[in-house]
């Protein structure tokens, strides 16, 4: 029990160390850092943010200075691809979908090219970048990468409503597994901020 609690009370001293560098976040999307991404999970999990009387949602927006749906996804980020994707998103900026592509060639001990492993740290940023841009275009030649090069023709509103409508019937029937999961999550993500700029308030969690 005692170590159950000083692990809670190091996590929120990390909290109230968060809520004086609220520039960290701003970029939270794509370019916080792994420890970082892998502390604010645990603060989601643990719900530490209950203890300033906030629901998560209200966390995310008020001390973090972002939606609860950027947060998630992020959180999604390292559930699926573990600590490497924000290593390579901080030194290569690379996009998910650019990073799913090369996620093969990606482990621990680095990045692969060949024969060659490439660090993921700082001093190899060139490196890594030139590593990436190589794998992508091998990537490419072999198969589009279709999110980022797929053009759609313009449809009209009610086109969208319907196909959405219908989507969301069809998902009742289809079993998916993990890797579809995933894809799903960040397409409902997505959905939820476009609806947003469509300025419709998504309810609280």
């Amino acid at each position: 029990m005692k170590k159950v609690t000083k692990s809670v009370d190091s996590i929120s001293e990390e909290l109230g160390r968060w809520l004086g560098r609220r520039d960290a976040f701003a970029a939270i999307a794509g370019r916080c850092s792994a420890a970082e991404a892998e502390s604010l999970r645990r603060v989601r999990d643990s719900k530490l943010y209950r203890n300033l009387g906030l629901t998560w949602d209200e966390f995310c927006r008020t001390r973090l200075g972002t939606s609860r749906q950027h947060i998630d996804r992020t959180l999604r980020l390292l559930d699926e691809f573990g600590p490497q994707y924000f290593h390579m998103a901080q030194l290569a900026h690379v996009t998910v979908e650019e990073y799913r592509a090369i996620a093969p060639h990606v482990g621990p001990d680095g990045v692969r090219v060949g024969d060659a492993v490439i660090a993921l740290i700082p001093e190899n940023n060139e490196q890594v970048s030139a590593a990436v841009g190589e794998l992508i275009r091998q990537r490419k030649a072999e198969a589009p990468l279709t999110v980022s090069t797929k053009k759609f023709a313009p449809l009209s509103a009610e086109a969208v409503l319907k196909g959405l409508e219908s989507a969301q019937q069809a998902l009742w029937h289809v079993a998916l597994d993990d890797a579809q999961k995933n894809r799903l999550c960040f397409a409902v993500d997505g959905l939820m901020d476009a609806a947003e700029a469509q300025g419709i308030v998504m309810p609280e969690w």
